[in-house]
Parts: C-alpha cells; structure tokens; sequence
C-alpha cells in the first residue's frame, strides 16, 4: 500500500511562498535604503523647513487662548489687589476720622480742665545761635566765650546755653557782640534740678571738674544710677525738662553726677530766652 504525500507537498509549498515574499521584502528594503542614501539632504532640510514655517504661525494660533488666558487672569489679579487695597485704606481713613474727632473732643475736654484747675502753661521761649570762639577749662573755672553775632541784643545775663545733649551752662556776662557762660561743671554754678524718673528735686553743683554733686535731695528720694537729672525750672531762671545730667553714684551720703555734654563738641550753642521772672519794680511792689 502507498503512503500518502500530500502533507508534505502542502508544507513544501507554504515554504517556498514564505521564502518568495521574505526574498521579495530584502529586495524592498534595499531598494528604500539606496533610494534615501541617494535623496540630496538640501531637500530634506528644505522640506523640514517648510513645514516649519508652515506650523509656526498654526503653533502661535493655537497658543493665543493660552496667553489670553494667562493675561485676563493676571489684569483679574490686579484688580483685584486693586480692590483689597482700596477696601483697606477705605477702613483705615475712617479709623483715623474717628481719632481725629477724639482727639479734639480730648482738646476741648483738657481746655476745660485747665480752666478748672487753674493751669498756667510755661512761656514760649526764643532761641539764638552763637558760636563757640575760646574754652576756659582750669581747675579754677570752666566757661566759654561766645560770638553772639546780631543776636548780642536779645540776649541777658542768665539765659540757658545748650546743645544737642542737653544744658551746658547759663549766659554770665555780656559784652557787645560777646559773651562769657558759666558752664555747669563750673564751681559758682548750681542749677535747680529733678529726675527725670522720679521726679525728686535737688540743687546740682559743679566742682571745676566732670563730676558734680546733688545737694538737698529729700530725705526719702528714689535717685538711682543712670537716672537723668532735667532743670526743674524752679526759680524761673530756667526752662524745665532740660536734660543736665546723669547719675553715676548714687550713695546714702553721696551722689554724684556727669555732665550729658562732651566739651569736644562745643562749637555751635543755642542759647534760650526765657523770661518769667518780674522785674525790679514788679518784685518791690510784690514783695
């Protein structure tokens, strides 16, 4: 009996198809790779830049949404900051409405005290320039000399001399366009003072040198170290609150005090007029 083949030419056959497409695929392939091996790159450049200048104005089209978008959202942003910001000085305006309308009923609500308790406000007081021209400073007096300029006339014996620290010393003598100050650090001068914290009052005196002593404070006085003495204006041949001194030892027998200025930096000085006490025929007639 003969066997059958017919499974075998069938497997055969599926081959060579198999083979004759794979063959046929090779032949493609290389074909392609020799026809771009063959395409001049100029041309592959000019279509890529064609397509370049073709899809750039497309891209911008298409991102204008974008940008709109992001710029609406930005102008939306600041006006809205806009508005917060106006909301807030809105608010704060009022606020000062209110304490300007306060402040004037306590104007008028202090006006009405004083009356009450009979309050006299200190006098206004002018001031002069004068310049520094010689220094003094032994260890029998301390003063300076000072140009007064055109304001010679205006000045008088008694007037405080200060500068940006506080009070160095009082007008002693003035002649013509001069003047001689008697500064606080001098033996002839006692000035009336008070703390600044505590408000004790006691009589600082100069001893030709940089530390001075506090004289006739109460008994029971509150003064510390670093404590800062102001004229009390006791007397009236001062204004009060002028910074004088400093504390530096502040002793159960003794205290002692330091000068706020630097005789370093005495060459300009202003010199306040006050006046607030009577004249010669006013005091005989008081008294």
């Amino acid at each position: 009996m003969k066997r059958q083949r017919v499974l075998f030419l069938k497997e055969n056959y599926v081959l060579r198809v198999l083979k004759s497409f794979f063959l046929a695929g090779l032949f493609i392939i290389a074909l392609l790779l020799i026809l771009v091996h063959k395409i001049d790159i100029s041309i592959v450049s000019g279509v890529s830049k064609g397509v370049m200048y073709i899809s750039s104005p497309l891209m911008h089209i298409a991102s204008l949404p974008a940008e709109g978008l992001s710029y609406g959202y930005k102008k939306i942003a600041e006006i809205m900051y806009i508005y917060e910001e106006n909301e807030r000085l809105r608010q704060e305006n009022s606020e000062l409405y209110l304490l300007k309308d306060r402040m004037r009923a306590l104007q008028t609500e202090n006006r009405i005290f004083k009356k009450l308790l009979h309050h006299i406000d200190v006098p206004q007081t002018i001031s002069y320039t004068a310049r520094v021209i010689a220094e003094n400073d032994n260890a029998f007096s301390n003063s300076l000399l000072l140009y007064l300029g055109n304001a010679a006339d205006f000045i008088k014996s008694g007037y405080a001399v200060v500068n940006s620290a506080g009070l160095i010393g009082r007008i002693d003598i003035v002649s013509g366009k001069y003047a001689r100050v008697t500064l606080i650090t001098d033996i002839n001068s006692k000035i009336p003072v008070v703390s600044q914290k505590s408000r004790d009052r006691g009589i600082l005196v100069g001893n030709n040198t940089r530390k001075m002593n506090l004289i006739f404070p109460p008994l029971m006085a509150e003064l510390h170290k670093d404590d800062i003495l102001v004229t009390s204006g006791a007397g009236g041949g001062l204004p009060p609150d002028i910074p004088v001194a400093k504390i530096k030892r502040a002793g159960v027998d003794t205290i002692t005090a330091a000068p706020l200025f630097s005789p370093s930096e005495l060459e300009i000085v202003k010199i306040i007029a006050y006046d607030v006490m009577p004249d010669k025929e006013t005091a005989k007639e008081l008294e």
